[in-house]
């Protein structure tokens, strides 16, 4: 029983410090131009996917009743565009996730990275 706990305890302290992608010195250079578009807005530019992508927060503070973040979900998708060498993502919607990466209740925010053509 001790050792299931143990196992338990380990999974959830993991489960939080997952975080977004290191990025290069060059991706970060790209990440302050990666621009977003919700979900009815297109670019006025050509388009080639790269990957489904989300971020997820989960930094507010424990006595509220909501404990993530949409602006930090949205600045975590950006900084895994910027991974992907991505320049913008597209189709982005962001909602409320309950018991995400051991949050009662987090934002997160998805989306389609995409390279200009």
């Amino acid at each position: 029983m001790k050792m299931i706990m143990a196992l338990i305890m380990l999974s959830m302290i993991v489960g939080c410090v997952i975080g977004p992608p290191e990025l290069t010195l060059d991706q970060e250079r790209r990440l302050y131009d990666i621009k977003i578009f919700m979900a009815g807005s297109k670019p006025d530019k050509n388009f080639n996917p790269v990957g489904e992508i989300y971020g997820i927060d989960c930094s507010g503070t424990g006595g509220s009743p909501s404990y993530g973040d949409e602006g930090e979900a949205m600045d975590i998708l950006k900084i895994k565009a910027a991974s992907l060498n991505a320049d913008a993502v597209v189709d982005v919607t962001c909602d409320s996730a309950i018991f995400f990466y051991n949050c009662w209740s987090a934002k997160k925010c998805t989306g389609k990275a995409v390279v200009w053509k």
